[in-house]
């Protein structure tokens, strides 16, 4: 079976993966292009990039490259790379920084359009020469977004398949390149990003939360451009959809408080406690390093708000976890950061029953 499971809820979860990080590598600006922006850090958040041509001409082309901050946090920085087409050159770039380096091109934000709020959006634009062909850019951003892991993961194999999920937990949707984005059939499932799919050529990726207890569908279908034709190919359509189960866990325990004395703190919860946690404003969104032992409820403020950080946990099943957050700054993410190191902030919590 090709449903992939991280965490053990509801007697279909297995143990925790571990988390894989993606670091874009800022280069000086191209010669005639704008000043270096001030963004330095890994990014590893979610954006998506699309990009649209405006004009076009036998060996060139105006492109606008749209990026859209898919996370439920904030982005302060962001990137969008892509491969040029054989003998295609970016000739420049426009509220962005342009790089090339062996046919990778890698575009950052300019200084005034890096900040982006959850669903917002920016642009920048390019002229390439060459063979006319549409990038296709991919994106990431510094938003502290979900684990790049997810708690179930579906895949072309899964259709038809009836998936659990509790509140709070994430699905992960892998496909091929030739589906469409998905869409959900009520409200109890948001998305968090998707990339990919029908018609960019990329492998489709999507990911969701389970927000509201209750039935959803996830359905998409494959697509071709062959059959928009005037005479449509014969190609068959597949179709893909799977049932998810939305349940909740409802907070019926003892009420724990956590703040920013806690640090290291050896925690025991039972299923059912509900688990506050209140930090500065300073700290970043928190992480679990078992997603499915702890539903997150809410979380509101840390970096970059500038508002106190609370999340809200209810303690879903049995089994260990470590509930963990740096500090950050601004100035960290200059092109000469400062010296203010990031302080951790980690506590060891077991659920039992």
């Amino acid at each position: 079976m090709a449903v992939s499971v991280r965490s053990a809820a509801l007697g279909i979860f297995g143990g925790a993966a571990g988390a894989a990080a993606l670091a874009l590598l800022m280069t000086p600006a191209m010669a005639g292009s704008a000043p270096a922006p001030a963004a330095a850090a890994p990014l590893t958040g979610s954006c998506s990039a699309t990009a649209h041509v405006d004009s076009q001409w036998y060996g060139g082309e105006i492109v606008t490259v749209t990026i859209t901050n898919t996370s439920a946090s904030a982005a302060t920085t962001w990137a969008a790379t892509w491969t040029l087409a054989s003998g295609q050159h970016v000739v420049s770039a426009w509220n962005a920084t342009a790089t090339t380096s062996g046919g990778t091109v890698t575009a950052v934000n300019a200084s005034y359009n890096g900040a982006l709020a959850p669903g917002a959006s920016t642009n920048f634009g390019l002229q390439l020469s060459g063979h006319v062909v549409t990038p296709a850019p991919s994106c990431a951003d510094d938003a502290p977004g979900p684990s790049t892991g997810a708690d179930v993961t579906v895949t072309q194999a899964d259709t038809g398949r009836t998936i659990t999920l509790a509140v709070g937990q994430t699905l992960a949707v892998n496909l091929p390149s030739d589906y469409l984005p998905p869409t959900v059939g009520s409200t109890g499932l948001i998305r968090l990003s998707s990339t990919g799919g029908y018609p960019s050529g990329q492998p489709l990726a999507a990911l969701y939360r389970a927000v509201t207890p209750g039935p959803v569908d996830v359905t998409t279908h494959s697509d071709a451009a062959c059959l928009h034709d005037p005479q449509p190919c014969a190609r068959p359509i597949a179709l893909w959809q799977v049932h998810v189960n939305v349940l909740d866990v409802p907070a019926t325990g003892q009420t724990v408080t956590l703040t920013q004395i806690d640090n290291t703190r050896i925690l025991s919860l039972h299923v059912g406690d509900l688990l506050v946690v209140k930090l500065p404003s300073m700290y970043r969104p928190l992480e679990l390093s078992n997603p499915g032992l702890l539903l997150l409820r809410d979380t509101t403020g840390g970096y970059p708000t500038g508002q106190p950080l609370v999340a809200r946990y209810t303690a879903a099943i049995q089994g260990r976890t470590d509930l963990s957050t740096v500090t950050d700054n601004t100035c960290m993410h200059l092109p000469t950061p400062c010296p203010t190191p990031s302080v951790g902030w980690a506590v060891h919590i077991g659920v039992t029953a």
